[in-house]
């Protein structure tokens, strides 16, 4: 008897339990698409939540004051709202509903017709003083902005002098007529062979991915590492059921060594794995709009050092236990231990630089890092991913040792 046909055997009887290998597969889709949408759906609310609400009260009512209205709703970091009143504005200020509140006072235009061409080319001095108060603009800001307010002032400031530079330029004929004609010859527009000449990924420059495809280039990969590792439970009571049947005693009497009779027992789970793992990808592409990156071939070994390191793991599990109940103890204790810290449950990049540091000395993390390499980055680094591999596969060798030493005292 050789490895082979036990590995047959086990694939054989591993097949028939379809239940468990639906299991295997249904069970990390569905949190997949349940997380997965949960947090693009928290992302898009964060991304709208990055914008400043801006309330504005236009007392001048004036063509002037009309174009700082305007330039302020067209800025993207901020959603503006007018508001009739400055008392109205203040009630939304203190309720929350705003965090800032420019007030145009009605002697705006009247100030800004005052002003010279130097107090706009030097806003820090002349009439200016680098201060919006002296046009009769105040800025107040809410308590979510409370330290901010001075950088609000020189923003709103900033927008202001850019509105009224025409106006204030209109007295000063000559240096208007100057400025309109440096302007107008600094305008250049790429002519068609100029942009024949752009860089390919100048001219066909990708549409950026919506928020829930990045979500998903995360999310997938990291439940997929932390599902995979739970071929270590099914392992481990694939083992009890076979000592308890007499079925292990009876392979040791087989011609074959122990090495051999614990890689012939590995290698159904081992394919197993990989199965899983390769559905969950493609699922992940056909269902949620996954990219596998500018190099797809190089998911391969990730995929293949990371079940070599899930089975070993399970081997040495099942060379621990003696019972289901120490199965589901230590088995679940291992699986989501090693997620929570390696940062399959959440991005590593969230994590503390000592939590990143500690997830390390798991072979989870070390496949999030090359999966990252893979899918998230414009040009892989192949040298990490490599790295990645060889490290998952050092795990691999240590937990195989430890397990088949381990295995020579089951009785």
């Amino acid at each position: 008897m050789n490895f082979l046909q036990i590995t047959l055997k086990d694939l054989l009887l591993l097949s028939r339990d379809r239940r468990t290998l639906f299991v295997l597969i249904a069970l990390p889709l569905a949190f997949i698409a349940i997380i997965g949408s949960s947090t693009g759906q928290l992302f898009s609310q964060a991304e709208a939540a990055r914008k400043y609400k801006v309330g504005i009260v236009d007392a001048d009512k004036t063509e002037l004051s009309g174009q700082l209205v305007e330039a302020l709703q067209l800025v993207k970091g901020l959603e503006a709202e007018s508001y009739p009143t400055k008392k109205a504005a203040r009630q939304a200020l203190a309720e929350d509903k705003i965090h800032v509140l420019v007030h145009i006072g009605p002697k705006y235009h009247t100030l800004v017709e005052e002003l010279e061409v130097i107090d706009i080319v030097r806003p820090e001095g002349g009439r200016l003083q680098g201060n919006v108060k002296a046009l009769d603009v105040a800025v107040e800001a809410g308590p979510f902005l409370a330290n901010a307010s001075n950088l609000l002032e020189i923003v709103v400031l900033s927008i202001t002098v850019k509105t009224i530079s025409p106006t204030v330029l209109e007295k000063n004929a000559k240096l208007k007529r100057q400025i309109e004609l440096a302007a107008l010859k600094s305008r250049t527009t790429p002519t068609e062979t100029e942009t024949e000449e752009l860089p390919d990924f100048l001219k066909n420059k990708p549409d950026p991915p919506s928020i829930n495809v990045v979500v998903y280039q995360t999310v997938v990969p990291g439940y997929t590492v932390m599902f995979v590792f739970f071929i270590m439970s099914f392992m481990a009571r694939s083992f009890i059921g076979e000592h308890d049947m007499g079925t292990l005693n009876r392979l040791r009497l087989a011609p074959i060594s122990r090495p051999g009779m614990m890689i012939g027992k590995t290698i159904p789970f081992f394919i197993i794995s990989l199965v899983q793992t390769s559905l969950l990808f493609l699922a992940g592409k056909l269902l949620f709009g996954m990219d596998w990156g500018h190099t797809p071939w190089m998911l391969l070994p990730v995929m293949f050092c990371t079940s070599t390191a899930a089975t070993a793991l399970g081997l040495l599990v099942a060379s621990l236990v003696r019972t289901e109940a120490q199965v589901t103890a230590y088995g679940n204790f291992l699986v989501l231990t090693m997620a929570g810290i390696s940062g399959c449950m959440m991005p590593r990049s969230w994590q503390p630089e000592f939590m990143q540091k500690l997830g390390l000395v798991t072979p989870h993390a070390w496949a999030l890092i090359a999966y990252d390499q893979i899918l998230n980055r414009p040009e892989p680094d192949l040298s990490v991913v490599l790295h990645c591999c060889g490290t998952m596969l050092a795990f691999a060798a240590g937990y195989f040792a430890i397990g088949w030493w381990r295995s020579r005292g089951i009785d």
